[in-house]
């Protein structure tokens, strides 16, 4: 896996609640001890092991540091052994190589917007301003995103800004692309997303909004080039 690719692959992880109280308790620690070693609440943890928290790419790391194993190792459907490794140092321990912060070209930033679910929307301008979470897709440059009727999302209109990252804490990598841009109603149904492009939350989704962007921007931290990994 890449620098570029790290964090974007979606696994099944119907398997990881047992495999993760399998490894602890291979282990002889208690979920009070994964917590110290992710630097994670216990009641994560625990919402982990009973399958109520899907955990996020950097959250499966820090898990498979923490268990002194794989990401591969916990989200295998076999009941394979645990392949052992010792875990990295606790950040900020281990100086390890530099990193720095570059500019990603528009191609870049188009390209890391398609692989993602989930971004972020602002509205500054409203008598509320807020910040939400939403699922979308992409039409061409824009963003478009849905909603119900009777919810704030379906009142967005006028110059918003749309962010979507990912950051994997383990290897110190990660990006951020920034979308300025119009909100608008789109009543197109053939722009419409389908529920295979989801996954959608459960619920009415009646109103469909266009973000048309007018400036995107983005940058990522990677090792600094030409230093060792």
């Amino acid at each position: 896996m890449t620098e570029e690719t790290a964090g974007t692959v979606r696994p099944s992880t119907d398997a990881l609640p047992g495999r993760v109280s399998a490894r602890r308790r291979e282990l002889g620690l208690s979920v009070a001890d994964i917590a110290r070693r992710t630097g994670l609440p216990g009641a994560w943890v625990n919402s982990v092991e009973s399958g109520s928290t899907p955990p996020s790419a950097p959250g499966l790391s820090r898990l498979a540091d923490a268990l002194e194993t794989t990401v591969d190792d916990l989200l295998s459907a076999q009941p394979a052994a645990f392949t052992h490794r010792t875990p990295p140092r606790p950040p900020g321990q281990d100086p390890g190589p530099g990193r720095e912060l570059v500019e990603m070209s528009d191609e870049e930033c188009q390209a890391h917007l398609l692989l993602q679910l989930v971004g972020r929307i602002a509205v500054l301008d409203g008598p509320d301003p807020f910040v939400l979470p939403v699922n979308y897709v992409m039409l061409g440059r824009d963003v478009m995103f849905c909603t119900a009727a009777d919810s704030s999302l379906a009142r967005v209109a006028g110059p918003v800004l749309f962010e979507v990252d990912d950051i994997v804490d383990a290897a110190r990598i990660g990006w951020s692309v920034l979308i300025r841009g119009t909100a608008e109603r789109d009543e197109d149904p053939s722009d419409a997303p389908s529920d295979a492009e989801g996954p959608w939350p459960a619920g009415r989704r009646d109103v469909c909004i266009r973000i048309r962007a007018e400036r995107v921007t983005g940058r990522r931290v990677r090792p600094v080039v030409g230093a060792d990994a």
